[in-house]
């Protein structure tokens, strides 16, 4: 049995489900009459799987008003389908557009204050809020909820996590002690997400009373619209009528009279599609198992009857990232941002000791800055030699990451392209690239050749490196020491579920990222080159030292001076803007915290000496557009003399120089530059 599992809990007008959501994807349901209540049947239907069960999503009916104060529910619980008073009808309060024909929040809320006097300071909340008290103790709502309603305090992200299950609430329901609890949304947004629903696509809820609308898109007149709200899109949408028709006695949904009832059924349906831009509707609800009513809408098929309590699992479950490469970056970076938002971690590397060290472990990330100490884990690691567990691991995951070197991406992507094929049937995917690479996103693209797979590209900026003995002895030995920046910037256009990420912090989806990773590569990577190769030569054994050599600082203010001349011209940077990035680099190479070796960033000097990389990149712009460019002739001179005997591709460097010389080596490595650079490198 899986160790890991999430609760969804759907408390419908009628019924109530409850299903169990296992990490990769699969799931079982259970439901019973709501007249009969939640936590018995609940508590009964777990039995000891409770215990397995580390967060709870709840959805429901709405929008109704039950009011909590001094630890008590006040007054009744007054339902969405009540029959509205004369004189409690009330407008809208906040920015969702509601259309007039249903008692949003507001009016309920005056039902009830007509019923029991003022709320005064008592606090009003949906029945899934109700039942998240009684699970925690804790009062929380959603805007999303609380159609229409403005009032102040208590409000949470829907996949915020609110509390804990207390003992009280174990007890009640048999879910396990310290069980995370999150916000939850309203039924329809549970639906959508229940149906995988992304931006501009069309959706159709179709249980008793149906909903039809699509996601991501502005206001239609005429029709309700939520804003987005956390992680969740906009959601345009207008329901049908409570049902008239009885399909329960249809055997042959083939039938004349069948045919009738389902055309009358799509009447509604048609008017509201009238509305929405053209596309494919995707449907998911009780009615979505009859073929014929599904075909007659020209629908695609997405979830049955368990689409809302499906929807709400997949927002409670704690999402899950795999790292390939569980190097200083890897660990350091990559899991450090995604473990501060509660994401499980599984880590693939080639090292088997490594893996052995890591897996079920937990390591500590020093801050360089501050001293700070964060413990990470504990987190799984798997070998990438063991397919059947990577393979295992892709299907449970939510987003990939490789950190792994770019001169393994094409192999990478060849391996793990079944793997992706196969978890692409629950959904698309991302793939966020942190990788010294100039074209990372187009090489694995090429590789999979997936549509519904995202391939980002990432900007590394903090520096990662190898503790001390000390702190080793300390903290033992998985420790990385890392620099104070919290920031990773990717390309955020080439996301597929852009929402996944926004309450990631540090994560920064950025737009027309292709020109902002050159400019880091020809910024922060160029002064790299100046200071490493430069300080090799001149026989230093940390960057720092090199970067704090008067003579060395200075060719890097230049090479900086000269690729920035070359990306202004180029790419129209703010000219203040670029100094700036220029300055951030020279001083995070100056900074004497930070024990860099020079040998780990001169490394594969043959790759970086390549067309589009960190020297005869800006190089190449600087005489297209007639700047300036001694600075970087002199740092491919430095490059280009590197010597270092425990590196494959400096030693194959050193060999071509000395065979072909100078110019004969860049028309080995980069023949498109070889008459550009013939002369200069005389």
């Amino acid at each position: 049995m899986p160790s890991s599992l999430t609760l969804g809990i759907d408390v419908g007008t009628t019924y109530t489900k409850s299903l169990l959501l296992y990490p990769n994807g699969n799931w079982e349901m259970h439901h019973w009459p709501t007249s009969e209540g939640v936590w018995e049947n609940l508590r009964e239907w777990l039995g000891l799987r409770g215990q397995k069960v580390d967060r709870v999503g709840i959805t429901g009916h709405g929008p109704s008003a039950i009011v909590i104060r001094d630890g008590v529910v006040c007054g009744r619980i007054i339902t969405w389908d009540e029959q509205l008073p004369d004189g409690c009808e009330r407008e809208v309060e906040n920015d969702h557009i509601l259309t007039p024909n249903r008692s949003w929040v507001p009016a309920r809320i005056a039902q009830w204050e007509l019923e029991n006097d003022s709320i005064r300071d008592g606090v009003a909340v949906q029945l899934k809020d109700m039942l998240n008290w009684e699970l925690t103790g804790v009062i929380a709502r959603d805007s999303r909820s609380m159609r229409g309603y403005s009032g102040e305090g208590f409000f949470k992200f829907p996949d915020e996590v609110i509390g804990f299950v207390s003992s009280s609430g174990s007890k009640l329901s048999g879910i396990k002690l310290g069980a995370e609890v999150i916000c939850g949304c309203d039924d329809l947004t549970a639906g959508v997400l229940g149906l995988g629903i992304t931006g501009g696509q069309i959706f159709n809820l179709a249980n008793t009373s149906e909903h039809l609308g699509a996601v991501g898109i502005p206001s239609i007149d005429g029709m309700c619209w939520l804003p987005p709200l956390g992680g969740l899109p906009s959601i345009c949408y207008l329901a049908t009528p409570k049902g008239e028709f009885d399909l329960s006695d249809i055997d042959d949904f083939s039938s004349v009279y069948a045919n009738e009832i389902i055309a009358k059924i799509n009447t509604p349906i048609k008017q509201i599609s009238e509305l929405l831009p053209p596309g494919e509707i995707k449907i998911g609800g009780g009615l979505a198992h009859i073929q014929e009513l599904v075909e007659s809408r020209g629908a695609k098929y997405g979830a049955g009857q368990e689409v809302s309590v499906l929807g709400i699992a997949k927002l409670a479950k704690r999402p899950r990232v795999v790292i390939f490469g569980a190097g200083k970056v890897g660990r350091g970076f990559l899991a450090h941002l995604l473990t501060r938002c509660g994401w499980h971690i599984s880590f693939v590397d080639v090292s088997e000791q490594l893996v052995r060290q890591l897996d079920d472990a937990k390591y500590s990330i020093i801050n360089l800055a501050t001293n700070e100490i964060d413990v990470i884990g504990p987190v799984s690691a798997i070998s990438s030699k063991d397919l059947d567990l990577v393979f295992e691991a892709i299907q449970s995951a939510d987003l990939l990451m490789t950190s792994i070197g770019g001169d393994n991406l094409t192999i990478w992507a060849q391996s793990v392209r079944p793997a992706i094929a196969k978890r692409l049937e629950r959904g698309s995917i991302d793939i966020i690239l942190c990788e010294n690479h100039p074209r990372p996103a187009e090489l694995v693209s090429s590789q999979l050749g997936m549509s519904d797979v995202g391939v980002a590209q990432a900007q590394v900026l903090r520096s990662c490196i190898e503790p001390t003995e000390d702190q080793k002895l300390s903290n033992g030995s998985l420790t990385v020491q890392v620099q104070n920046h919290w920031v990773l910037p990717f390309d955020g256009d080439a996301l597929k579920n852009p929402g996944l990420l926004v309450g990631v912090d540090g994560f920064e989806p950025r737009e027309n990222f292709a020109i902002e990773l050159t400019r880091k590569l020809y910024t922060y990577n160029s002064i790299n080159a100046a200071v490493c190769y430069a300080g090799a030569n001149m026989g230093y054994l940390w960057l720092s030292e090199a970067a704090n050599d008067s003579e060395i600082a200075e060719l890097a203010k230049r090479v900086g001076e000269e690729s920035s001349s070359a990306l202004i011209a180029e790419f129209g940077f703010d000219n203040v803007e670029q100094q700036g990035w220029c300055h951030r680099a020279l001083a995070k190479y100056q900074d004497i915290s930070i024990k860099d070796p020079i040998e780990r960033n001169a490394r594969d000097p043959i790759r970086k000496l390549g067309r589009h990389d960190r020297i005869l990149g800006p190089l190449h712009l600087c005489i297209k557009h007639e700047l300036p460019h001694d600075a970087l002739l002199e740092t491919l001179r430095h490059a280009l003399n590197y010597r270092e005997d425990s590196d494959s591709s400096a030693i194959a460097l050193a060999n071509l120089v000395e065979k072909n010389g100078f110019n004969g080596t860049i028309k080995a490595i980069a023949p498109e530059d070889y008459f550009l650079l013939e002369d200069l490198l005389q």
